[in-house]
């Protein structure tokens, strides 16, 4: 089947399915982030499919096409925020309309319900959208500007959507309930190829290891309300008092040395102990939760399903998240495979850190239950097996309408 996607890509996670030329000018682009979308990718192209890569990129100034046996990926310039807000991303929606049509798969997939969906969706072509979000309460949550401007444009996506794919039964139920989608809707989650199980594998094989100098808390998210790493900060600084010995590293956006996050630390002594890493690999964290973390703590105020916290789940790493976060006790089974609190809490959270870090054996039999279950819930071969169906099905939806 001749698939196309829009989303955010970062075409060096496909390097190996380029030629030669096409890796040669991969030092051209940069991409964007988009975690969930590279293992489905790749997944997809193990299959056989013949796949076409839609994405926006603001380090590239002019259209480039990388190519590979079966894969097209075109990278398109996008412009500053700023001024994509004036027109809402008119020369963006053009750029891949006219690049979709150009390649002119069969069915498209669109991620996010966002500029990559409007330029799919303005193709008229066949188009299934995934709702990596829950748009309205992303935007009550994190009161940015940002965010209540694409509150309109996640509307206009999922009324125009010819199918819709929610992440997780909490995102099915929001769009259902306050957007009203005239498509039909399925929850596929995001999946996880098998070399991430290998980590938690070894990791669970050696079972309980012997007592360490410090007791590792790691996070993985970015700087800001949604993600809420400051209220984890606070409650790190409190379980310090009564426990000298544990640590907290962090990664991601924001969150490296002299970065916001540390910046803020510092400035109310709340630093110690704390290692600000910032970006790193999705090798070197997958990596570190291997060898290193004790328990992820996921502060996050709202997932629609949190790769961070499969990730950990996959590696055996005990996961904390908030009790009313969205999804995260859906991705927990309600405390089965993980810890529960008010993660709004300063006290809560670093109570159920104090109250987790003390249970050494029941941590290491919730991390096994966790790592059965993500990897009976979310391997990346029942995700595709599901977008193979609806993708299939939508392609001979829109054929018999013709």
């Amino acid at each position: 089947m001749g698939l196309g996607i829009a989303s955010p890509f970062v075409p060096q996670e496909v390097a190996d399915l380029l030629d030669a030329a096409s890796r040669n000018r991969l030092d051209q682009v940069a991409g964007v982030w988009a975690t969930p979308v590279t293992p489905l990718v790749r997944e997809l192209y193990r299959r056989g499919h013949t796949l076409a890569i839609f994405c926006l990129d603001p380090t590239v100034k002019e259209p480039r096409r990388l190519t590979g046996e079966r894969l097209r990926i075109y990278v398109l310039p996008e412009r500053p925020l700023k001024r994509c807000v004036l027109d809402v991303y008119r020369r963006e929606r053009r750029l891949l309309r006219d690049a979709i049509l150009a390649e002119k798969p069969e069915v498209l997939s669109a991620q996010w319900t966002r500029e990559h969906a409007l330029g799919a969706l303005d193709t008229g072509l066949p188009t299934a959208v995934t709702c990596h979000d829950t748009p309205l309460r992303y935007t009550w949550t994190s009161k940015g500007l940002f965010m209540w401007y694409h509150l309109p444009l996640a509307w206009c996506v999922i009324r125009k959507a010819h199918q819709l794919i929610c992440v997780s039964p909490y995102t099915a139920q929001h769009i259902k309930r306050f957007f009203r989608p005239r498509s039909p809707v399925d929850v596929v989650p995001n999946g996880l190829p098998a070399e991430v199980f290998e980590h938690g594998k070894r990791r669970l094989a050696r079972g309980r290891t012997e007592s360490k100098k410090s007791f590792t808390f790691c996070s993985v998210g970015r700087w800001g309300r949604i993600k809420n790493i400051a209220t984890l900060l606070q409650a790190f600084a409190r379980l310090r008092c009564k426990c000298p010995q544990t640590r907290l590293v962090l990664f991601g956006p924001g969150l490296g040395p002299g970065q916001d996050a540390a910046q803020w630390a510092h400035t109310r002594g709340l630093d110690q102990s704390v290692e600000f890493c910032g970006s790193a690999s999705r090798y070197t964290i997958l990596k570190f939760l291997e060898t290193e973390a004790d328990i992820m703590v996921h502060p996050s105020l709202v997932e629609t399903h949190g790769m961070t916290i499969i990730e950990a789940m996959a590696c055996g790493v005990p996961v904390i998240g908030g009790r009313n976060a969205g999804a995260v006790p859906w991705t927990l089974e309600d405390g089965r495979c993980g810890y529960l609190c008010d993660i709004r809490d300063a006290d809560a959270l670093a109570q159920t850190m104090l109250h987790a870090m003390s249970r050494p054996e029941a941590n290491l039999d919730l991390a096994r239950r966790a790592f059965e279950s993500v990897r009976t819930r979310f391997p990346i071969e029942s995700v595709a097996d599901a977008y193979e169906r609806i993708l299939g099905h939508l392609r001979q939806r829109q054929c018999a309408k013709r």
